[in-house]
């Protein structure tokens, strides 16, 4: 089944480069050698297209976190099952309390006000470079070792990227790149996160596919 936040990220990302960008796609290819790009129209893909991503990252995390809170409240819920509360409250410097006799009351609420500080966290991300997105994915039940680094690294580099463009004018921007590769460049980072955010197959859908 189609995560629908997914399919949105996609379609918005396909609206975006029919805007903006695939005209100049297609002056590109039909004279190459002296096209001139509309960088205005390059650099507003880059950064609308860079809000999407921010918005698809920050939506699944606070979506995790809303049925992280669901969990929590329901009445056999058991540390053992939530590794991700853990890894949650370490990359945040939270320390839940763990002193013997256990108190699965104090835990509990303890858990509440680490769920708040991470909604925080997301409510002041202020893009998707590397640290934000490992955060993200975090919040959103990955563990350490599940980050997609290679998909790390293209968001880091998207990221500044938009910094580039939105702190100048077009004029004196030297980051855009042609349109086919601007579009590529965003069409990969969604389909990086589409793998990465994907759930695995269930046993029926594997049996399905054979």
């Amino acid at each position: 089944m189609t995560d629908p936040l997914i399919q949105n990220l996609e379609n918005r990302i396909n609206d975006l480069i029919q805007k903006f960008v695939f005209d100049q796609i297609e002056a590109e290819k039909n004279d190459p050698l002296s096209y001139t790009p509309d960088l205005d129209k390059l650099a507003a893909f880059r950064l609308l297209a860079h809000a999407e991503l921010e918005e698809f990252i920050e939506t699944k995390a606070k979506t995790a976190l809303r049925e992280k809170i669901q969990q929590i409240k329901a009445a056999d819920f058991k540390t053992r099952e939530h590794p991700e509360i853990f890894a949650i409250s370490n990359i945040l410097s939270f320390q839940l309390p763990t002193e013997h006799p256990f108190d699965k009351q104090k835990f509990l609420a303890s858990i509440e006000q680490l769920i708040k500080a991470a909604e925080k966290t997301i409510t002041d991300n202020n893009g998707i470079k590397e640290s934000s997105f490992q955060k993200l994915s975090i919040f959103c039940g990955k563990m350490i070792d599940e980050i997609d680094e290679p998909l790390a690294a293209s968001l880091s580099s998207y990221g500044k990227n938009r910094g580039d463009v939105a702190h100048k004018s077009t004029l004196r921007v030297t980051t855009l790149l042609a349109p086919s590769i601007e579009a590529k460049s965003a069409i990969d980072i969604v389909a990086g996160l589409k793998g990465f955010f994907s759930p695995p197959p269930t046993t029926s859908e594997q049996q399905a596919a054979r």
